[in-house]
Parts: C-alpha cells; sequence; structure tokens
C-alpha cells in the first residue's frame, strides 16, 4: 500500500513539475519567436495549448523514465535507495535496515548484516556493522573488501590510507536527507 501510495505522489509531482517546465518553455519559445520565426519550434508554439501538451507530456516521459536509471532510483514506499556510484547503492528497508547488497556473503546468515552507519570518500565505502561491531572498506571501483573485526583495527587503517574516522560515519537517514533534499527534490521525479 505504501509503495501505491508513493506511486501515485511520483506522478502527481511528475505532472506539476511537467507543467512548470512546459510553461517556462512555452514562454521562452515565445520570447524567441520574433528573432527567428521560420524555427520549427516557433511554428510549433503558434498553437499554444497543444505546444504546452505536447511538451509537458514529453517532459513527464523524461522524468519518469529518469526515474526508474540508476541515478534517479530513490525508493518506493517503505523501500529507499542512495546510488553510491560504480552501479553500487546503499538500500533501506521498513525505514529500520540499511544494507549493502554485495557485502551480504560476509555473514553465515541469509539475511544481508544491517548497516548502522557509513560513509563515502574517493570511492571507498567504509561501513560499521551490527550487531557485532565488524568494519568493513569496499572499493566501489573494483568491487573488492577488506573486514575489520574491531573499531580500533578499522581506525588504524583509517589514519594510514585517510579514510573517515568512525566518528564521522552517519546513518541512512542522514544520508538519504542530504542526497535526495535540495535541488533532487524540486527538479527530479
Amino acid at each position: 500500500m505504501e509503495t501505491l501510495l508513493h506511486l501515485i505522489f511520483t506522478f502527481c509531482k511528475i505532472a506539476i513539475q511537467a507543467s512548470v517546465v512546459a510553461t517556462l518553455l512555452l514562454k521562452l519559445v515565445r520570447w524567441y519567436a520574433p528573432r527567428d520565426p521560420a524555427h520549427p519550434l516557433v511554428r510549433a508554439s503558434r498553437h499554444g495549448k497543444r505546444f504546452w501538451w505536447a511538451s509537458g507530456f514529453l517532459v513527464s516521459l523524461a522524468l519518469f523514465g529518469f526515474s526508474l536509471t540508476y541515478w534517479g532510483n530513490h525508493g518506493l514506499g517503505d523501500y529507499a535507495r542512495i546510488p553510491l556510484g560504480h552501479g553500487e547503492a546503499m538500500e533501506e528497508l521498513n525505514g529500520v535496515q540499511a544494507y549493502f547488497e554485495p557485502l551480504a556473503h560476509l555473514t553465515d546468515n541469509a539475511d544481508n548484516p544491517e548497516v548502522l552507519a557509513y560513509q563515502v570518500h574517493d570511492g571507498v565505502l567504509c561501513v560499521a556493522l551490527g550487531p557485532d561491531s565488524t568494519f568493513v572498506v569496499y572499493y566501489l571501483a573494483s568491487k573488492h573488501h577488506q573486514l575489520f573485526a574491531d573499531r580500533a583495527a578499522y581506525a588504524a587503517h583509517a589514519r594510514s590510507h585517510h579514510l573517515p574516522r568512525p566518528a564521522e560515519f552517519e546513518r541512512f537517514k542522514q544520508h538519504y536527507s542530504r542526497y535526495w533534499n535540495g535541488w533532487r527534490f524540486w527538479l527530479l521525479a
């Protein structure tokens, strides 16, 4: 149900964004019209309503299409997602458990280990896993990882490799808010 409501909200947001862009495009083309009346966009804009509907529809398709891509997918309903780079993403389910799919084979159980906090620095994902406070460094480009048994071992490695200290790690919600708010909230679906 949450997914359906979020999808409906996304469609409404896309419709509003497309309407604004279509209106701005129509105004821009009409402003440009005296300079080059033979331009195809100027000729198309002579029928204002048709031009507005067509451009709004095309913008809607583009926004919806982008929302399905790696960089535009932020999740629906109780599923949230942040792209990290190199095709990898941090994900959260039900607003409580963040996980990183490539780390699933690190534990003996079938579930992904819970990501308590993390930080990304220069293509390196540094993760604090729970509940046993294991730390992992995952190189996004090469898809290799390094496991640390405790906080002290990771802190020593972080100092020598200029990686974020454990105190600099943040929870998923903080990363999600910083990544998807601001200009992405207003300009993307």
